[in-house]
Parts: structure tokens; C-alpha cells; sequence
């Protein structure tokens, strides 16, 4: 008996591997191979089959099968070659398949693979394994025309490791209606979606869930194109969920027209749909009426976004930069609008022009096309360029797409694109049956090894991002749900942060302005640092701990003691300038008068130097006098708010916050009083830095 061995190369690390996730969740790889298990099932019974999937472990080249059979992407190009050719060492038959082979057959029929398949393989594979039988294979199987997907079987879900990937995936059409110029699909399946009977997919949705899957993603290029036939198969996905109490979690790619179809969107709900992947692309209008995108113009992007959301669904956005109607402005454009969204995963990434696409013809026309290897594209979460762009430099590209994919995976912005997300959700209670997990040993180990890796740390960053999201995901209407997607989330962010590390430079390490943002004012910039979430954590912590206990026995005196050497330099000012339009005094103090402060003050601010400063020698050695008569004296001094000289911007402003708190619960104030301080000190000095950067300069 002949013996196929089906083999899935390793991918390249990006932000759709969710490599970094398999420590926490248990799983070997993000998402399983759909087409060889498709491809396995049309395999007659007469040539036994096995699948190795080399994301999951190493390959067995020692195999016994007479041929290989691999399944390739673009950026699985360069694996493949290497495959191939040790396989074909080996003597084994190598056969390729999949979208790349589709899409530029040209490059595999001079390489190590023995036969190709161009196009989809309903017809071709049965076609093929019979002339292997007869022992006469052919060099190129090509699918003249679409086929029909109702020839597509159940796939070979069984050959897959139970346990081993994220997601499984089902195929529902093929084709999309749209003629969006950058993508490739309408080049591949067609315009005019092709779709498989509804108790077709029921069944691969139950030979997932037999095998013990949770999570299954429709790979359809867009899963409302035939809005019919989405209605029709939601309808029979929420019997599903009702007859077998909701056992797995959907996802799908669908364009945000979906917010004008409220009965679509009540039905993916009902069906147990956590999150729809939409193709944002740009917040500009002229970018998506370039590209051919018309649809997502129809209504404002955020309102559409929102009526998503509103539906319990998390949005999951794909954004390019660099078309030809954006500027060095677009990235700041991208992050606001991302911000503003709540839309926490992006797969944002560089314009390519795919081969054999209309964009790609266009820029070959126009002579603008970079000389490039599409195999050696990476796609999402990376800054490809192989076009000269007409509005920026191709430097200018990628360091502003640098800065965007740093500043959009950094831990702060993230963790406020979750809270603003589940600020959208509706009532739990609506929900009806829709599952959010089962607990069982495997998501109990997965419960372990979060509280393990974010909260049994050294790192106090990524402690505070968990407790903090959580925080601000659950205020104000917690529910199990939101619980499950803020933790569900970032465990995904620990992917991301550390693929974005890794390409691109720390996240933690960039501001939220784009580099080629204008320079802000004085007053955006005070405003930034002293943001409302600032001042409410602070608040928060006030109110945990027990120092407003204290406060609250005692009238207070609103005055505090400043030492007079603070007073001098410029930070000092603008926080006499802070408590003045807070209406709260300050007492001035020399260092020999630190005894009689008690009586006369509700804080003592305690300037800390960490490092000698050139030029202000006298001043550092009176600090350090201060703090040596402080740890004398403490049992006798007012409560002490620690000042940090050496600090940087959120320390300098923390204690600014702090010393406010104490007088005034009021958010806004204490902002706006931060601000008139910074303005009227700092301002007519003719300097440009804000209260903390004083601090380091005086």
C-alpha cells in the first residue's frame, strides 16, 4: 500500500503565530492546517496517510511513505525548498499545493517538488492519486475554473494532534463579491462567493468538537458575502449551540458592513461569536476609495465599530499604512483612530503589492515597483515595502511604522483598548446560553500559569498591566464574560509584546506621539502626562490604603511644607503654582526648622537626588541633609510625599497627583490646576519642557 505523508512547514514568527502563547495555554501552535486535512480526505482509502505538522514538532524525515506532500504559503516558501529538497534526498515523491503554488506556480516547476498543484484540488487530487496508482503521476495538476465546494469533504481532523492548536478552522465559501485592490483573493477563489451546504459545515463544526475543540474560525475571505446564506447557517449554529449546550466559540472575517445588518449581528451573538476580524485598512476616506475599499465608507468607521461591540463582540482589525493618499501624518492618524476604537488586536502592517493583484499591476505600469522576493514578505505585524511610495520616503515608512506597531503593543495602550471595548458590551444577561469557557483540568492548568507568569513576578510592568485591565475591564459592570475575554486577551498580548519586541524594538520604550507628529504645546503635553486614568489609579490607591484614614480624623490645615532650596528651582515654582490654584498654602522650610512643621502643615514634601548634578552641587548636598534630619526626626513630621528629582515624567507627575489627592477628590481639578501651573511657569520662560523635564534641567 502507498503511504502519503502530508507535511505543514514551519512558519515564520508574526503576530498571527501566537507562539509566545504556548507556554500559557498549553497548545503547540495557533492554528491548524485546514488544507492538508482537506487534502487528506480526498486521499482514497487505498494510500494510507499521516499528517506531521512541523509548528507542532520536529518533521520525521525517517518516514516510511512513498510521498510527500507539503502545503505551502508564501512566507512557508523558503522551508519548503529546504523540505523538499531532503525529502527528494531521500527519495521520496514531493507534490506542493496550497495559495502560493496558486498564486505563482512558476517558482515550483523548476525547483526540487516532482508535481504541482495550481489551484483548488477537489478534482485535481482524486485525478492525481489515481494516476498514482497506475504509476503515472503528472509534473502540474492545474483546476481550469472554480470548482464546486460542495465536492469538498469533511477534513482529516483526526490526523491533527488533540490538544495541539488554538484554532481549527472551517471553510464556508469560497470567493468574495468585493474588488478591494491590494488583495489577492479575488485572484485565487473568484468574485462571486461559492457556498457549502449548511449541514456540510454542521458536520465539520461536530467532527471539531468531537475531537475536543473550543475554538473554531471560519477562514472565509469574508463570511457575509452571501448574506443569505450567513443567515441561514447562524440560524442552524444557534440550534447547534442549543442542542449541545454551546460547546465551541466562533470567529469570522467579515467586512464592517455587518453593522448595517442588526438581525446578522444578533444571530452571530446568539451563535456563541466572541470576535469578527473586519478590514479597517485606513481612517481615511480618500486611502479606502484608492484602494477600491467603498464599502467601509458607507457610515462612519467608529459608529460602525461601536455597533459591533455593543453586540458583545470584540473587533479584530486589519490596518495598512502606506497607500498613496497617506503621509508621514498617517500613523499618528492610525493610532488615535485605533485608540479611540478600543480596538486592542490590530494586524496592522505595510502596503505590499501582491503579486499578480491589480495594485501590483498598477505600480508595474507606473514603474514604481521595488525589486523584492514575495516569499520573503512577512505580512501582518511587519513593515514590507516593495513599492516607491508617493507621499513619503521608504525610510520614512518604516520608521513611522516602527514607532505605530511598538506604540499600539505597548503594555498601557493595550490594556486601554480592552477597557474601552468592554465599555461597549450590553448585559450579560441577554446572552442567553453562550458559553465562556469549560472549566475543566486544562483551562485550570491555563489559570496556573497566568497568576504564574503576571502576578507571581519580578516584574512589576507586567503585574501592574494585568491588575490594571482587569481593573478598568470589569468597572462598572463586571461580568464572567468580560473577565474571561480581558484575561483571553492578554495572554494574546504576551504573544504580540514579545513578537513586536523582538522585530521592531521595546514598546515600553515609545511615547503615544508619532515621531514625525507635530512638536505639542506646553499644554497638550501636561495634559498627556496628566491624563484621568493617572489621577483615578492614584485615587484608587489612596483610598485602599490607610493614610486617608488619617486624614479624615482631622481637619485638615491645607498647607504644605515645601523645603525652601525646591522653591528656587523651576519644578519648585510650578508646584507653589500647582497648591495656589488648588487654594492650598505653602509653608517654606529651612532644614533646622523641620521640628516645628507638625503643627503648621498637612505634608512635608522630601525632595530624593539620587545622582550628583553639575552645577548644583549646594543644592544636592542641602537635599541630602534634609533626608538625613527626615529619618531623624519622622516620628515627629507630618505624613512625607517622596519627590524624585532624578525621576522621570510619570514619578514627577505621580507626586504632583499625590500631594493633590490629599485635598481634593476631584479628577478634573487637579488637572486643570497641573496644567495653569506648568502654562504659567514654564511657558513665559520661553522653554519647551513641562514640569518633570524642568525637574531634571534646574
Amino acid at each position: 500500500m502507498k503511504k502519503i505523508l502530508f507535511v505543514n512547514p514551519r512558519f515564520p514568527r508574526s503576530l498571527w503565530g501566537f507562539q509566545g502563547i504556548s507556554d500559557l495555554v498549553g497548545v503547540r501552535s495557533g492554528q491548524a492546517p485546514l488544507g492538508l486535512a482537506t487534502v487528506a480526505a480526498l486521499t482514497p482509502p487505498e494510500i494510507a496517510v499521516e499528517l506531521q505538522d512541523e509548528n507542532c514538532y520536529p518533521l520525521g524525515f525517517d518516514t516510511d511513505a512513498d510521498i510527500v506532500a507539503i502545503g505551502c504559503w508564501n512566507v512557508q516558501y523558503r522551508r519548503a525548498l529546504e523540505l523538499a529538497r531532503e525529502f527528494k534526498r531521500r527519495g521520496k515523491l514531493v507534490v506542493v499545493g496550497g495559495p502560493y503554488p496558486t498564486l505563482c506556480p512558476e517558482r515550483f516547476t523548476d525547483g526540487p517538488f516532482d508535481v504541482v498543484f495550481d489551484g483548488e484540488v477537489e478534482i485535481t487530487w482524486p485525478r492525481f492519486c489515481g494516476d498514482l496508482l497506475a504509476g503515472s503521476p503528472q509534473p502540474v495538476y492545474k483546476q481550469a475554473g472554480n470548482v464546486d465546494v460542495h465536492l469538498s469533504p469533511v477534513p482529516r481532523f483526526d490526523l491533527l494532534g488533540k490538544g495541539h492548536y488554538l484554532y481549527h478552522f472551517v471553510q464556508t465559501t469560497r470567493g468574495c463579491p468585493f474588488q478591494c485592490e491590494f488583495c489577492d483573493i479575488i485572484v485565487t477563489d473568484g468574485r462571486v462567493p461559492r457556498t457549502k451546504s449548511v449541514p456540510q459545515v454542521l458536520a465539520e463544526i461536530e467532527a471539531v468538537a468531537a475531537l475536543g475543540g473550543r475554538y473554531v474560525s471560519f477562514s472565509d475571505a469574508n463570511f457575509i458575502g452571501n448574506t443569505k446564506y450567513a443567515e441561514q447557517l447562524l440560524r442552524a449554529l444557534v440550534d447547534f449551540g442549543r442542542a449541545t449546550g454551546c460547546p465551541i466559540t466562533f470567529s469570522a472575517e467579515m467586512t464592517v458592513t455587518v453593522a448595517e445588518k442588526p438581525q446578522l449581528l444578533e444571530l452571530l451573538r446568539e451563535a456563541n461569536f466572541t470576535s469578527v476580524f473586519v478590514g479597517v485598512e485606513s481612517p481615511r476616506l480618500d486611502s479606502l476609495v484608492e484602494t477600491k475599499k467603498r464599502q467601509n465608507v458607507h457610515r462612519p468607521l467608529i459608529e460602525s465599530i461601536r455597533k459591533i461591540q455593543s453586540h458583545n463582540l470584540m473587533v479584530v482589525a486589519g490596518m495598512i499604512v502606506g497607500f498613496d493618499h497617506d503621509d508621514v501624518r498617517i500613523f499618528q492618524e492610525q493610532f488615535d483612530f485605533l485608540m479611540e476604537a478600543g480596538i486592542a488586536f490590530t494586524t496592522c502592517g505595510v502596503l505590499t503589492a501582491i503579486e499578480k493583484t491589480p495594485l501590483h499591476a498598477r505600480l508595474q505600469r507606473e514603474g514604481r515597483l521595488l525589486p523584492y522576493d514575495s516569499s520573503e514578505v512577512l505580512g501582518h505585524g511587519s513593515a514590507d515595502l516593495n513599492f516607491v511610495p508617493k507621499r513619503m520616503t521608504p525610510a520614512e515608512v518604516h520608521q513611522g511604522y516602527n514607532w505605530l506597531i511598538r506604540a499600539l503593543y505597548k503594555r498601557d495602550n493595550y490594556g486601554a483598548r480592552l477597557a474601552t471595548t468592554f465599555r461597549q458590551f450590553g448585559p450579560s444577561a441577554e446572552l442567553g446560553g453562550r458559553v465562556v469557557g469549560r472549566f475543566d483540568r486544562q483551562l485550570l492548568a491555563t489559570l496556573v500559569n497566568v497568576a504564574r507568569y503576571f502576578l507571581l513576578t519580578s516584574s512589576h510592568p507586567r503585574r501592574r498591566f494585568f491588575v490594571r485591565t482587569l481593573w478598568d475591564a470589569l468597572r462598572g459592570r463586571p461580568s464572567l464574560e468580560k473577565l474571561v475575554g480581558s484575561i483571553s486577551y492578554m495572554i494574546a498580548h504576551k504573544h504580540f509584546h514579545e513578537y513586536v519586541t523582538g522585530a521592531h524594538g521595546d514598546p515600553e520604550a515609545v511615547t503615544n506621539v508619532s515621531p514625525f507628529a507635530e512638536a505639542p504645546s506646553v499644554r497638550e503635553r501636561a495634559r498627556d502626562e496628566f491624563s484621568r486614568d493617572f489621577v483615578r489609579r492614584l485615587r484608587r490607591e489612596f483610598f485602599l490604603g490607610a493614610s486617608w484614614l488619617v486624614w479624615a480624623k482631622r481637619r485638615p490645615r491645607r498647607a504644605v511644607a515645601v523645603p525652601e532650596a525646591l522653591l528656587t528651582e523651576t519644578v519648585g515654582e510650578c508646584l507653589r503654582q500647582y497648591l495656589n490654584e488648588l487654594g492650598v498654602e505653602v509653608v517654606p522650610f529651612a532644614t533646622a526648622a523641620l521640628s516645628r512643621l507638625r503643627e503648621r502643615a498637612d505634608l512635608l514634601v522630601l525632595p530624593i537626588v539620587g545622582s550628583v548634578r553639575k552645577g548644583r552641587e549646594e543644592l544636592n548636598q542641602i537635599m541630602q541633609q534634609l533626608q538625613d534630619r527626615v529619618q531623624t526626626d519622622l516620628g515627629r513630621l507630618p505624613r512625607i510625599i517622596p519627590f524624585s528629582l532624578d525621576g522621570d515624567h510619570r514619578a514627577i507627575c505621580e507626586a504632583f497627583a499625590r500631594i493633590g489627592l490629599t485635598f481634593t477628590r476631584r479628577v478634573e481639578r487637579l488637572r486643570h490646576a497641573y496644567v495653569n501651573a506648568v502654562e504659567t511657569i514654564i511657558l513665559p520662560s520661553g522653554q519647551l519642557a513641562t514640569a518633570p523635564e524642568a525637574a531634571k534641567s534646574s
